[in-house]
């Protein structure tokens, strides 16, 4: 099956929970991204004015979350806008808008899984 017709209002509903699922790991990511950056940025600031050896490498190593709430944000604005009570969408559409599969999801989720536990990100860095 290469396509499947849906209900606009649960396909919505859906891509609207998955938006919400994903936006929050990454503002909770982001929110512990910044609490390691600020501590080591800290500990590497109070070695450089104590004379002691530091390094910087450590700050620029740190993986910095991703976000592509923007993506949500598009599929559901085209949605809304759509006059359709049933749409058609095709196999790969189906796997991001529903399953939340997207061809980012494994970059997404290893980026935050260093900052954020959760299984949802435990699933798709292990898919790859």
């Amino acid at each position: 099956m290469n396509q499947v017709k849906v209900k606009k209002d649960e396909l919505l509903e859906i891509l609207c929970r998955n938006r919400a699922e994903h936006r929050a790991i990454f503002l909770k990511a982001q929110e512990k991204y910044r609490e390691v950056a600020i501590k080591e940025l800290d500990a590497q600031l109070k070695a450089a004015r104590n004379g002691k050896p530091f390094v910087l490498a450590r700050i620029t190593r740190l993986v910095q979350p991703q976000d592509y709430t923007a993506q949500y944000d598009r599929a559901i604005q085209m949605l809304e806008m759509s006059v359709d009570d049933t749409i058609i969408i095709t196999a790969a559409e189906f796997s991001n808008f529903v399953q939340d599969i997207w061809d980012w999801s494994y970059k997404w989720a290893v980026s935050n899984s260093s900052y954020v536990k959760s299984a949802k990100l435990d699933a798709l860095s292990a898919e790859d």
